[in-house]
């Protein structure tokens, strides 16, 4: 797939050019709202406030806000243009995990009057061969489950789905505790839950995917080192354990965010994550008091009726397609 990528580059349009951020981040941040003004989510506006300030001043503490926190460059991609006017949009975002570089493309955008034109089949192309040029072996991208022709195009291209999963937003005050309550009690997470938690991390955060998640396990562990790190990291965190008859059921993490909601990190198997919700989450409502809403990324359709029951709503779900090359 990559030998026919590269051959359908060899005669790009010449209305493709680099991304250039001192004159696109205005233009592109417009052709973006135009395009998912329905979807945006609260951290996507603020992103494109973000764009717009740093357009109107270049070298503000904005443009640092543009770039993904665990990202390490920044922002690149194409722009498709035509008589002047950026008709298209992809961008490029660098990552570093565990000693391998990654691309993950974002923001791909096409005014609405220029669609089913092969724009955006075309923006994706060049990006593949500039990663392919730079030797970065992992691309992947995020698309919408309610998107079919993006996730068909991608598909074609290629790119292999990896994993759906829902992001659920809630706020502590909307908390519904269940008609059905589970048996089983809630407490304070103790160090002796910490090797069971972090293997249901590792099955419900796959390593595959933790480049995107703002979630280190380091700092989540109990005892004097976790408490080290977290201190100099200026990480905060909380756990509650879901127990019945001396089983441990699942654990819930409350990590602080600089986002527009605080996440969730719930670990527990799929055959307990139920009774292990239904337990925890109306403890927390007492015990977490905070006026910010939560934000719970989790498989897609895992604890669905549980966390819908409790007052979360889904916010999406994203299909993470990843496209390898060598």
């Amino acid at each position: 797939m990559a030998s026919i990528v590269s051959g359908l580059l060899a005669d790009l349009p010449k209305n493709i050019r680099p991304f250039d951020t001192r004159r696109d981040l205005q233009p592109a941040a417009d052709l973006i709202e135009l395009c998912f003004a329905e979807t945006l989510t609260p951290d996507g506006r603020r992103y494109l406030q973000n764009m717009r300030r740093a357009a109107r001043t270049p070298g503000s503490p904005y443009w640092a806000a543009l770039n993904n926190p665990r990202g390490n460059f920044p922002l690149g991609g194409f722009v498709w243009e035509e008589d002047g006017e950026i008709i298209g949009n992809l961008n490029l975002i660098h990552f570093f995990h565990q000693g391998r570089r990654l691309n993950l493309i974002a923001n791909v955008a096409v005014h609405p009057n220029y669609r089913r034109r092969g724009i955006a089949q075309r923006l994706t192309q060049a990006a593949l061969e500039k990663t392919r040029r730079r030797r970065i072996h992992e691309v992947w991208l995020q698309a919408r489950t309610d998107n079919p022709a993006a996730l068909t195009l991608y598909q074609n291209m290629g790119f292999s789905p990896r994993a759906r999963r829902t992001t659920w937003l809630i706020h502590p005050r909307s908390l519904v505790e269940s008609a059905t309550p589970a048996p089983g009690r809630a407490t304070i997470r103790s160090q002796r839950h910490w090797a069971q938690q972090a293997a249901w991390l590792q099955a419900n955060y796959p390593t595959d995917l933790r480049w995107h998640f703002p979630l280190k396990t380091r700092y989540l562990q109990p005892g004097l080192m976790g408490l080290l790190l977290r201190f100099f990291a200026e990480v905060q965190t909380r756990h509650w354990a879901a127990q019945h008859q001396g089983k441990l059921l699942g654990v819930l993490t409350w990590q602080a965010s600089h986002t527009h909601a605080d996440h969730l990190w719930l670990s527990a198997s799929p055959q307990n994550e139920d009774q292990a919700l239904k337990i925890i989450l109306p403890f927390i409502r007492r015990e977490l008091l905070l006026r910010r809403k939560l934000a719970l990324d989790y498989p897609y359709e895992r604890a669905q009726g549980t966390l819908m029951d409790a007052g979360f709503e889904p916010q999406h779900t994203l299909l993470w397609m990843k496209f390898s090359q060598r």
